[in-house]
């Protein structure tokens, strides 16, 4: 049952990444050079930001940053973030795989 909450989880955020391609892709030429992260994470105000959304430009910590595809939790729909909470689930446990060492 993980498995298929999960394969659903990646489709959903597959089709948002295409949707939301373009407007991105446009966002990011208008910024040019890359902006440096600096302060306090601009989404949940705590801790330091260690990286800029490409599609909001805000500087923005680790735990509200998709690394992926380089977007902030505010920038994805909340129904997307919500689910990549930045939890560490039991992966082994929830796709019913053993890793291997």
């Amino acid at each position: 049952m993980a498995a298929d909450n999960n394969a659903s989880m990646n489709e959903e955020l597959r089709k948002w990444l295409i949707e939301s391609k373009d407007e991105i892709k446009t966002s990011k030429e208008k910024k040019g050079k890359s902006k440096k992260p600096s302060g306090k994470c601009q989404v949940c105000g705590e801790k330091n930001a260690t990286a800029v959304c490409l599609k909001c430009n805000r500087s923005v910590c680790k735990s509200c940053y998709f690394k992926l595809i380089g977007i902030c939790k505010k920038c994805v729909p909340k129904e997307i973030a919500s689910k990549w909470d930045g939890s560490n689930p039991d992966w082994e446990k929830q796709l019913g795989v053993e890793w291997v060492g």
